[in-house]
Formats: C-alpha cells, sequence, structure tokens
C-alpha cells in the first residue's frame, strides 16, 4: 500500500476534535434536559418552569461574565512590570 491510500483510511484531524466537542456538547446538553425535566424532589414547587429560569439566569451570567473578562482583557492595558 502506498502513503497516500494509507492517508486516506484516516479522519481529517480537524473534523475528529469537532467530532469530540460535538459528542461533548450533546452529552452536556443531555444532562441539563435531564435536569430540568427528571426532577428528583417529589415537592410540586420543584417544577420544571422553575428549574429552566434558574438555568436560565446560570447561563446569562456565565456569559455576561465570560464578556466581561474578554472585554477587560481587550480594554485593559497590561499591568507595569515591577523593577526589583
Amino acid at each position: 500500500m502506498t502513503t497516500t491510500r494509507l492517508q486516506g483510511q484516516y479522519a481529517d484531524p480537524e473534523f475528529q476534535t469537532w467530532s469530540l466537542l460535538h459528542a461533548r456538547d450533546n452529552r452536556l446538553h443531555g444532562a441539563e434536559l435531564a435536569q430540568i425535566t427528571q426532577h428528583h424532589d417529589p415537592n410540586p414547587a420543584g417544577d420544571a418552569l422553575h428549574q429552566l429560569q434558574a438555568w436560565a439566569r446560570r447561563q446569562a451570567r456565565a456569559k455576561q461574565l465570560q464578556a466581561s473578562a474578554i472585554a477587560h482583557l481587550r480594554y485593559c492595558p497590561p499591568a507595569p512590570a515591577q523593577a526589583s
């Protein structure tokens, strides 16, 4: 077999990376949905709507923190080096 034929038998590294990340995202999303829809608390007040609202607040806060950190990195000058 030639090297060209062997290289054709393997998936592209970018596709493999995408595939792993896609599978991870699907697993995380499935876990989030299970947490929202399959509540283990028999209390009727612990319904899925409140869990969905809490999840949305956590997601919004995480996005806000990420945006804040990125803005800080972009617009704040680096700290001056201290002389020893």
